[in-house]
C-alpha cells in the first residue's frame, strides 16, 4: 500500500512539474464591438496593410456576426436613434455625390485625401458597410479621375432585399475582392456565405500600394492611424466628425489574400474547411482573448491594435467551430 501511494504521488509531481513548464493553450475567441457614446468608439486600428497586399490580385476575408439588439431604422445625423440603428438607408448606386454615405462602418478604409466636399477624390479607398436593412456593400476607388459619381465604385445588391440580411443572429463569411479581367481591366467581386452578391467591371488594374503605403486622409493628420474596423476612421479618431454609425457585433478569423481566390475555393472557405495557404499574407485569429495587441499569425512582429478597449469586447464564441 505504501509503494502505491508513493507511486501515485510520483506521478503527480511529474504531471505538475510537466504543466508548470508547458504553456497553456490559447483558447479561441472572436473580437466583439460594443455600443459608444460619440467621442468614445471601439475599434481596431489597422496602422499598415500586409507588404504586398493590393499589388495585383487580392482578397479579404473575415467573419462577421452583427448584434441583432438594435433596430433598423434612419441614421442621417441628428436622427433619434443615429449610433444604434442598423442603417436603412438602400440609395441607387451613383444617384448622387453621397449615396454612399449612410451605413454602419464595418472596416474603413475611406480615404479622402482632398477633403469632405462634393467632387472631392477618394482614391485608395476600400471599405466595408452595412445599409439597407443588414445587407453587406464593398466600395472601392483605384483613380482619382474618370470615376463614377460618388467617386467610388458599390459592390452591393440594388433594392438591397435581393440580398439577404446579415441581422440573423448567425457567422456570415465575406470574401471582398479584384480579379483581373482580360484581356484587360478588373473585377470587383463581394460574397457572403460562398454565394456573389455583386460584381462590378472596372479598366484599371492599379497598384494600389501608390495609395495604401501612405494612407491616405486630408492634409494627412498625424493622430490618424490606417484603417479602422469597427468604425467610420475619422470618427473613430475624433478627427473633423463627432459621431457615425458605427458597426456592432462580433469580428472573427481576418485574413488577407495576394490573390482572387476561385468561386470554388471560396464556397469551401465559408464551410470553414482549411485553406489552401498560397499567397495568404496575414491571418488574424483573434484568439487573444484580452488585451489590446491582436497578432498575425505569419509574422507575429505584425500587430493590429485595438483602440479603447476593455474586457467586454472579448467574446468566447468563434466563427471556426463546427
Amino acid at each position: 500500500m505504501r509503494f502505491i501511494k508513493f507511486k501515485m504521488l510520483h506521478f503527480v509531481l511529474i504531471v505538475a512539474a510537466v504543466s508548470s513548464i508547458v504553456p497553456s493553450a490559447v483558447s479561441a475567441s472572436s473580437l466583439r464591438f460594443v455600443e459608444n457614446l460619440p467621442m468614445q468608439y471601439d475599434f481596431v486600428d489597422i496602422p499598415r496593410v500586409p507588404r504586398g497586399f493590393g499589388e495585383g490580385e487580392f482578397a479579404l476575408e473575415l467573419w462577421i456576426k452583427p448584434d441583432v439588439n438594435y433596430d433598423v431604422g434612419e441614421v442621417w445625423r441628428g436622427s433619434y436613434k443615429q449610433l444604434k440603428n442598423w442603417s436603412d438607408a438602400d440609395p441607387e448606386p451613383y444617384s448622387s455625390d453621397g449615396w454612399w454615405l449612410s451605413g454602419n462602418w464595418l472596416l474603413d478604409g475611406h480615404t479622402r485625401p482632398e477633403g469632405f466636399m462634393d467632387g472631392n477624390t477618394r482614391e485608395g479607398t476600400l471599405s466595408l458597410q452595412l445599409y439597407g436593412g443588414g445587407r453587406l456593400r464593398f466600395m472601392f476607388a483605384d483613380a482619382k479621375d474618370q470615376m463614377p459619381k460618388g467617386m467610388v465604385y458599390g459592390v452591393q445588391a440594388w433594392p438591397a432585399k435581393k440580398a439577404p440580411s446579415l441581422l440573423d443572429g448567425k457567422w456570415h463569411h465575406v470574401v471582398a475582392l479584384r480579379r483581373w479581367r482580360e484581356p484587360n481591366g478588373s473585377t470587383l467581386e463581394l460574397w457572403v456565405d460562398g454565394q456573389l452578391i455583386d460584381a462590378v467591371d472596372i479598366p484599371r488594374r492599379t497598384n494600389m500600394r501608390r495609395y495604401w503605403d501612405k494612407l491616405a486622409h486630408p492634409a494627412d493628420p498625424i493622430e490618424l492611424g490606417g484603417w479602422s474596423i469597427g468604425a467610420e476612421v475619422m470618427t473613430a479618431w475624433n478627427y473633423v466628425f463627432t459621431q457615425y454609425e458605427d458597426y456592432k457585433g462580433q469580428v472573427d478569423d481576418l485574413r488577407f489574400w495576394g490573390r482572387a481566390p476561385v468561386a470554388a475555393e471560396i464556397s469551401s472557405w465559408s464551410r470553414r474547411d482549411r485553406p489552401n495557404e498560397q499567397l495568404l499574407l496575414a491571418d488574424f485569429a483573434f484568439d487573444e482573448g484580452s488585451g489590446s495587441t491582436i497578432r498575425d499569425s505569419i509574422d507575429p512582429d505584425y500587430f493590429l491594435t485595438l483602440i479603447r478597449g476593455s474586457a467586454a469586447n472579448w467574446d468566447g464564441e468563434t466563427a471556426t467551430a463546427k
